[in-house]
């Protein structure tokens, strides 16, 4: 039998086409069997389909190089924001970062909400020169309505902020930008006319256990699949909720985004209204993994359950938005916060589960009790596979940013796909549980200019240390 003599058959058998045709060669009924892996195979091929072009996107990401901006002068004035929730340890690091860059700091100013804070991150931020504001109130303790009231308070303090500041710099209080940070992200800002900015989210904490390497290795693979690919397309970009620069006349309304993941109402709410959001890959940050496995489990429940409940606010508006001045922006912002694992996983399941039924009930032919064993086996393997070739993949395009030696980079190597094996049940029962945002304790303080040095080093082992 040759090659495509199989792929037929297969076919055949994945869309329940063997069982139609023989049941209607032998005059027999069609078994519901058929139709039902008609059904499913043909959703299934849909969807794959409509999320096709992300092969393209890796392909681009791990040859490609990311849009460069030529150099603009350092005039624009900009805000520095953190909302934070006792973060004691790292304020201070954050605050020192923001002034070492290379900028002028007479344009800079720095704010700090102190969140429903009950340890001295109010007191170190103020001695370090930050304007400081506080937020009490126990019913709204996360980042959005932090933030909401931030720039609330400076609106009624007679602030105009759109006339005051060319942008807002966002930070989480753990991050620390890179000295070029900001001279690389205004360069983009000015010349790519954006609304909106992202920079390279890197990891400062990489090396301290086995589960900050997991999680930092999920934030260089989104610059594999992503990031880098839409930078060279010249397409809208996925927002996270640090190291983001935002034009000023965004907020001159306020901060309209609440949710439990934030950044992704931010990210859809501005594609559906035209927004231009872009990339700056010089500009680099380092931001500190979760280093234990309840905080790890508690934010991935975080920002399924976040992310759930983003699509269902901004689908419509977003899809409505795409029918009347369609975009590829837009379609691909759809496809970024569609919940296309969860969705796919208990459409699968779901035909497993219907199966079993007709199976037992009135004895189906063409599925076997074995199917469904095997379905959680392909399903986890699947995942488990496919991410060890991205994940190998993300170490030999990004490896310079690893902060991580050899040893344990190749150590982990087969620890990093279980990032996403681990995610998936996580998000299957995050859909039906309540979720609340929880502050991840930070402790780790690290100076950005050594991480440059040790990555400038890291890509030129050749030249020795003058």
């Amino acid at each position: 039998m040759d090659f495509w003599q199989i792929v037929l058959d297969w076919l055949k058998n994945l869309f329940g086409l063997d069982l139609l045709l023989g049941a209607i060669e032998a005059g027999e009924p069609i078994p519901a069997q058929a139709y039902l892996n008609l059904i499913f195979s043909s959703v299934t091929l849909i969807l794959g389909v409509l999320v096709a072009y992300k092969t393209v996107y890796l392909v681009l990401g791990v040859f490609g190089k990311s849009r460069k901006y030529p150099s603009q002068p350092k005039t624009n004035r900009y805000m520095f924001v953190t909302s934070a929730r006792n973060e004691e340890k790292v304020i201070g690091n954050w605050i020192d970062s923001v002034r070492a860059m290379d900028y002028p700091q007479e344009l800079i100013d720095i704010y700090v909400l102190c969140d429903n804070c009950t340890d001295k991150t109010e007191e170190i931020a103020k001695s370090k020169g930050a304007k400081v504001y506080a937020h009490v109130n126990p019913n709204e303790r996360r980042k959005g309505f932090g933030l909401r009231h931030l720039f609330k308070t400076l609106k009624e303090e007679g602030m105009d902020i759109e006339k005051e500041y060319f942008a807002i710099v966002i930070f989480d209080a753990d991050n620390v930008p890179a000295p070029k940070f900001l001279e690389k992200m205004n360069d983009a800002m000015v010349s790519g006319n954006f609304d909106e900015c992202v920079g390279y989210r890197n990891t400062k904490n990489m090396a301290e256990n086995w589960i900050a390497a997991l999680c930092g290795m999920n934030a260089y693979a989104h610059v594999i699949n992503g990031q880098r690919p839409r930078s060279m397309l010249n397409t809208n970009q996925e927002i996270y909720g640090c190291g983001l620069c935002l034009r000023s006349h965004l907020l001159k309304e306020g901060w309209n985004w609440t949710g439990l993941t934030e950044d992704v109402d931010m990210m859809v709410d501005l594609a559906a209204k035209g927004c231009r959001t872009g990339y700056a890959e010089d500009a680099v940050f380092y931001e500190e993994q979760p280093t234990k496995f309840k905080q790890f489990l508690r934010q991935q429940m975080r920002w399924t359950k976040g992310g759930l409940m983003s699509f269902n606010k901004y689908s419509w508006p977003i899809t409505k938005s795409f029918f009347k001045k369609p975009s590829w922006g837009k379609y691909d912002m759809y496809w970024q916060f569609f919940p296309y694992a969860l969705a796919t996983f208990y459409f699968s399941l779901s035909y497993q589960v219907i199966s079993l039924i007709l199976l037992f009930a009135v004895g189906e032919h063409g599925y076997h009790w074995w199917s469904f064993a095997n379905f959680i086996l392909t399903t986890f393997g699947g995942i488990y596979v496919s991410m060890l070739v991205m994940d190998l993949l993300t170490i030999i395009r990004e490896w310079k940013h690893f902060h991580l030696n050899i040893a344990k980079t190749f150590a982990y190597l087969l620890l990093f796909p279980l990032y996403n094996v681990v995610s998936l049940p996580i998000n299957a029962v995050a859909v039906f549980m309540k979720v609340e945002w929880k502050a991840i304790e930070h402790h780790y303080v690290a100076d950005p200019k050594d991480l440059v040095k040790e990555e400038e080093e890291k890509a030129q082992p050749h030249q020795k240390e003058n």
